[in-house]
């Protein structure tokens, strides 16, 4: 893992397949401005933390945020992939019920620590499912 913010966004530039000329003028910004505030050698310049969004959109990563968040002791869930797996919001729900209802079990039994997490991850998972649900149906 990269050791600070900056090493995290020339290393989501480098991967992100776009030529810096492309990104630069993607953001607004002059080419040689955008180089020297990705520089580790220039410490004259620096990249606005406004930039950060907008950079990460055009690079089409989640890299900066995911360093921060595990800086904080935190975790980004993306909801790019979710789609629900059931055809109503109701049956999401229950689907829902069900892994809680597994995850809380196994705790409650003591099971080993590697089955309650994927247990967890499961809950994470239909949780996600039930939001898009809703968000779909809300929207319709």
């Amino acid at each position: 893992m990269p050791d600070s913010i900056m090493d995290v966004l020339r290393e989501m530039v480098r991967a992100s397949g776009k030529p810096a000329k492309a990104l630069a003028r993607e953001l607004g910004k002059p080419y040689t401005t955008f180089m020297r505030e990705l520089s580790q050698a220039d410490t004259g310049a620096k990249l606005g933390v406004e930039l950060l969004l907008p950079l990460m959109r055009a690079c089409d990563s989640i890299l900066p945020l995911r360093f921060l968040a595990s800086r904080m002791d935190c975790r980004v869930v993306s909801l790019r992939n979710v789609t629900p797996d059931k055809p109503t919001l109701h049956e999401e729900l229950l689907d829902s019920y069900e892994a809680l209802t597994q995850y809380h079990r196994a705790m409650r039994d003591r099971q080993p620590p590697e089955n309650v997490a994927a247990l967890r991850e499961t809950v994470i998972r239909q949780v996600q499912e039930d939001f898009v649900a809703y968000i779909q149906e809300a929207t319709e």
